[in-house]
């Protein structure tokens, strides 16, 4: 008996009584390995295939520990994605526009932040042509996909329905009231190492504490997101940051404002991204 699941669909056709495909978005993070690793134990229902959605701006220990879940996976885990997110930031600002939300700040000194586009065209958008891909469809009208999405209860407001009315949307963990915290001890449980935070390198719904964590341990990755920082802002004449301080990212003081952490949960990329 499979633990229940909280699907949201627009229900306005699902005429097969069984899914056509059902798919494990595949972060690589914490919560949507736990929901693999349940699936391979019986515990929730398994997904015909997982999909990773390579956007090539995720940490190095994401991509190591996809390939260690590629080797114990009894699901077959299919990685897409052809281009890297920071390359094409590179090209949209050259183009005018800019598909990932960085903050501003206005003359008066308030700080807002620009459009979202990168989940829809980094996750969302691969995911979808890589099941028509597997279905040999040009178009999903009329069938049924299941897709699981890894969103702990503890971020239940990440929940959202489905783009498409083929799509339906399932919640696993928050049906069973599984926060991150409760993934991390399952993981610990089971033997196994906890998995890595996943979500871009230079991502701006970064918090402060995770900055920090990658300033002081990882470097490099740190090195990168500064860069990519200075780069956008040189490229045009609006200045966009990554920190929702509105300065420098090597400029801040991380210490100061991760009692305000909690705040981003209401900005969180929706369903498919991180985690």
């Amino acid at each position: 008996m499979y633990l229940k699941e909280e699907r949201f669909t627009r229900g306005t056709y699902h005429k097969e009584d069984e899914p056509t495909l059902r798919v494990l978005s595949l972060g690589a993070g914490v919560q949507s390995s736990t929901i693999l690793l349940m699936m391979m134990k019986g515990e929730i229902k398994p997904a015909d295939v997982c999909i990773f959605a390579d956007t090539g701006n995720e940490p190095k220990e994401v991509y190591e520990h996809l390939e260690k879940l590629k080797v114990i996976s009894t699901i077959p885990i299919h990685v897409v994605g052809t281009s890297n997110i920071v390359q094409d930031v590179y090209d949209d600002v050259n183009n005018g526009f800019i598909k990932i939300p960085l903050y501003t700040r206005n003359e008066n000194g308030k700080i807002g932040i620009s459009r979202r586009q990168c989940t829809s065209d980094y996750k969302i958008k691969p995911i979808q042509r890589e099941i028509r891909r597997i279905l040999g469809r040009q178009r999903l009208r009329y069938t049924s996909i299941e897709i699981v999405l890894g969103v702990s209860y503890d971020e239940m407001r990440r929940m959202a329905y489905p783009e498409k009315e083929w799509g339906i949307n399932c919640y696993p963990l928050v049906a069973n009231l599984i926060t991150r915290e409760d993934c991390i001890k399952y993981y610990e449980d089971n033997g196994m190492p906890k998995p890595p935070r996943s979500a871009c390198i230079m991502c701006p719904y970064r918090s402060d504490s995770e900055w920090l964590e990658m300033k002081e341990e990882k470097p490099q990755e740190f090195a990168e997101a500064v860069e990519f920082d200075y780069r956008v802002r040189d490229m045009q004449l609006m200045k966009h940051y990554v920190s929702r301080h509105g300065i420098p990212l090597d400029k801040v003081d991380f210490t100061k404002g991760m009692n305000q952490d909690k705040e981003l949960i209401d900005i969180e990329c929706q369903g498919y991204c991180g985690y």
